[in-house]
This record gives structure tokens, C-alpha cells and sequence, in this order.
């Protein structure tokens, strides 16, 4: 029994550090490359428009980042799970709805990340929404009865 709860601790804290790389990367990127961020939500066949783009590429990294922080700390990292995952949840709408009905697919992303294709997002994405789940499953208390 011991064993599983370890596991189910390290899995956890390893998820929570890709989760915290993750956003904190993505976050900082969009925020250090402003202008490309906002041009690419303006030039969304999804989104568009100079308003929806002036607010997303403020709110989108700035929710990035404090998701990571949520995650950072043991006391919020259940809520910021939560977080991560609805997050993951609107990316992944916004992902299917390009690959289905855009024509054109606009990508602000940087790194190792832009040289994925849309499609590859979306398993990536999916993948991510995976992990959170078990990590939310994971951080709920084992009641086991013994007899």
C-alpha cells in the first residue's frame, strides 16, 4: 500500500513540473513576444478582431503563469490542476475548431512547440488533459476499509 501512495505522489510532482514548465514557458513567451502573440489572435480565423486579440494576449499569459504558481505550491496544487485543466480543455476546443472549420492555421508558438503541426498539438494537448485527470485522480485521499 505504502508503494502506491508513493507512486501516486512522484507521479504527481513529475506531472506538476511538466504542467509548471509548460505554462510558465508558454506564459513568459507569449508576454516576451507580444506583438506576434497579438497579431496572431487578431489574424485568428477563429477569434479575430482587435479587441478579443488586445485582451487574450494579456489574459492568456497572465493565466498561464498563475496556473504555474497554483501548481508550484502544494497547498494550491489541486486547484491549480483544476485550473490547468480547463485551460488544456479551451485549448483543445480552439484546436479542433481550427483543424475543422479554419483556413488557415496562425501558430504564435515558440521553441521546440512550433515545429508541431496542429494535429500534433492536439494529441499533445490531449496527452497533457490525460495527465492532469490522473494527477486530480491521484491527489484525492485513498479511503481504503480494512477488515
Amino acid at each position: 500500500m505504502k508503494k502506491f501512495v508513493r507512486f501516486r505522489e512522484v507521479f504527481v510532482v513529475l506531472v506538476s513540473l511538466l504542467l509548471i514548465l509548460l505554462f510558465a514557458y508558454t506564459g513568459l513567451t507569449k508576454l516576451l513576444e507580444g506583438k506576434m502573440f497579438y497579431d496572431t489572435i487578431r489574424n485568428s480565423p477563429i477569434f479575430g478582431g482587435e479587441t478579443i486579440a488586445a485582451i487574450a494576449a494579456i489574459v492568456i499569459p497572465v493565466s498561464e503563469i498563475v496556473v504555474a504558481l497554483l501548481i508550484v505550491w502544494r497547498r494550491t496544487r489541486l486547484l491549480g490542476l483544476y485550473a490547468a485543466l480547463v485551460l488544456m480543455l479551451i485549448f483543445a476546443g480552439y484546436t479542433v475548431a481550427l483543424l475543422f472549420f479554419a483556413p488557415s492555421l496562425p501558430c504564435s508558438c515558440g521553441g521546440i512547440i512550433s515545429l508541431l503541426s496542429w494535429k500534433q498539438h492536439l494529441i499533445l494537448v490531449l496527452v497533457f488533459l490525460f495527465l492532469i485527470l490522473l494527477s486530480i485522480i491521484c491527489l484525492k485521499p485513498v479511503n481504503i476499509k480494512y477488515r
